[in-house]
């Protein structure tokens, strides 16, 4: 493997000459640069980046931490859409991305804390959840810079970007009504997934019925994880506790393909007997399922704008104010 002091011998020059010319000081002379390049393409040498970030002490290296199971990371394609926004602006800009995400829930600190302690990151994005509080402490003390993705501890106003839930259960629950939908579930997220106080659909939900003077039905609601399999579960149990329930919303994508399975199974038409609304409308339940409407959640932009907001905290050495992003809703 070729050194520097090949590179010096190459071009005849002090190992410290090559080092100036690898920092780009302004201390050695035009002519003299161009030998040492010169003799660096001629011996295929390449600077050690770790050395050199090191040194300067940056790692052009940012971390994306979800303080949940990798079976849920690997498996959504919410998360998956928020890490692709993240990624597509860090490469462009010349970072890589460490993902760091704990085999179970349980080790969520422990996976971070080992992130954090060998400095070799930048900054860090993280996925805000009812877990994120502990993380943000450890960041905090150790003066690690970060944005989440959604809000991470009550009353944040600083690093975060964040999806409006509350407008995307309004605008999915006055739409079903406006339909003459009276009987409406909604699947909503599992318990302490979010941290305490977090606004979530419900919240909407429950504004835009009370708008029509309907009452909140306990059984209408039911909470499960964001997959398949758990949004099959939560819908058989739906039909099983009303079975006047007309109309469905549906906290992601995978949630809305395991309600249509419970549904098919039943004999129940989606469209006609039993209003759906996806939660997400992501790529992949586009191309599956292209007459399905919901609440396009914009994930892909919220990952973006996470890292184009991570990347100014770095460069301007100061929190930067949140930001939300509104759903849409899409009806085909």
């Amino acid at each position: 493997m070729t050194t520097l002091y090949d590179v010096a011998r190459e071009a005849k020059v002090s190992i410290k000459t090559v080092s100036r010319v690898l920092n780009n000081t302004d201390k050695v002379r035009e002519e003299t640069v161009k030998r040492v390049k010169e003799a660096m393409n001629r011996l295929d040498y390449h600077p050690n980046a770790n050395a050199r970030n090191l040194k300067r002490r940056k790692t052009d290296t940012i971390g994306f931490v979800v303080p949940f199971g990798s079976r849920f990371v690997f498996a959504d394609p919410g998360m998956q859409e928020q890490m692709r926004g993240a990624h597509d602006v860090l490469t462009r800009a010349g970072y890589d991305m460490i993902l760091t995400v704990p085999e179970n829930g349980d080790r969520f600190l422990t996976d971070v804390v080992r992130l954090t302690r060998t400095g070799n990151v930048d900054g860090i994005i993280l996925y805000g959840m009812a877990k994120a509080i502990a993380i943000v402490r450890e960041f905090s003390r150790k003066g690690y810079r970060f944005v989440s993705l959604g809000y991470s501890y009550p009353h944040q106003t600083h690093n975060y970007v964040e999806i409006d839930a509350e407008a995307a259960g309004y605008l999915a629950t006055r739409y079903l009504l406006s339909q003459g939908r009276r009987f409406i579930g909604l699947t909503r997220e599992p318990e302490n997934f979010l941290f305490l106080n977090k606004v979530s659909l419900e919240v909407g939900y429950r504004r835009a019925l009370n708008e029509e003077n309907l009452p909140y039905r306990d059984e209408l609601v039911y909470r499960t994880d964001f997959t398949v399999e758990g949004g099959y579960r939560a819908t058989l149990e739906l039909l099983k506790q009303n079975q006047k329930i007309d109309a469905l919303i549906c906290c992601s994508d995978p949630t809305a393909f395991g309600a249509l399975r419970a549904l098919r199974e039943k004999g129940i038409c989606p469209q006609k007997d039993i209003l759906l609304l996806t939660g997400d409308r992501l790529p992949l339940i586009q191309a599956v399922e292209p007459w399905l409407g919901g609440i396009h959640n914009p994930l892909y932009e919220q990952g973006r704008m996470a890292a184009e907001i991570i990347i100014r905290i770095i460069q301007e050495g100061k929190d930067l104010p949140g930001v939300v992003l509104r759903p849409d809703l899409v009806i085909t």
